[in-house]
């Protein structure tokens, strides 16, 4: 029997390899004041509400998108990442 496959691993395999960096988020701009966890879709803001983040793992310098690009959730991160070779990195 195959393992069952996690629907998060699907959505995220476009950031599969990331050297990810722990962050308090911080909106990019006054028109963009949110972003989404890349596997699960939760949501990161500066400001307060219902299951809004303010921590977790973005994508660096080093990234084809750049730094603070794409967002990964503490919970999806810890799950996910030996799976989608995400790397913790200072």
């Amino acid at each position: 029997m195959e393992p069952k496959k996690d629907w998060r691993a699907e959505t995220s395999e476009f950031i599969r390899g990331e050297r990810l960096q722990r962050k308090r988020y911080k909106a990019p701009s006054k028109n963009w004041d949110h972003d989404h966890c890349a596997a699960c879709w939760a949501k990161f803001a500066d400001f307060e509400g219902p299951e809004i983040l303010h921590e977790g793992y973005t994508t660096t310098e080093e990234s084809k998108w750049g730094a603070n690009y794409h967002w990964v959730c503490p919970q999806c991160f810890n799950d996910l990442h030996e799976l989608m070779g995400w790397v913790e990195v200072e």
